[in-house]
């Protein structure tokens, strides 16, 4: 479990104890128990599509860093090259 994960659970048995062991705080204890245990349980359930989405995004943008390494760069070759609309404007 990440860290994120870790508190929300902590949080929610917290708030859940105290919710049970006081009469007072009852109402709002039993409730922010149930909110940040229902955002631990979508945390929790995220968390693989989360690490498969960073892989996913790290692998592609390494791919288009290593296939732009292949294009040359007019500016660094010297090449000029006259753009098509220009010419045809021109003539």
């Amino acid at each position: 479990m990440k860290t994120t994960t870790k508190l929300l659970l902590f949080i929610s048995l917290t708030a859940w104890l105290i919710g049970l062991t006081t009469n007072v705080l009852w109402g709002i204890g039993m409730r922010i128990g149930a909110i940040f245990f229902g955002w631990f349980l979508i945390f929790k359930l995220l968390e693989k599509e989360v690490a498969q989405f960073d892989e996913e995004q790290r692998r592609r943008l390494a791919s288009i860093a290593r296939h732009s390494a292949d294009i040359p760069n007019p500016r660094t070759t010297g090449e000029v090259r006259a753009m098509p609309s220009v010419a045809r404007a021109s003539a």
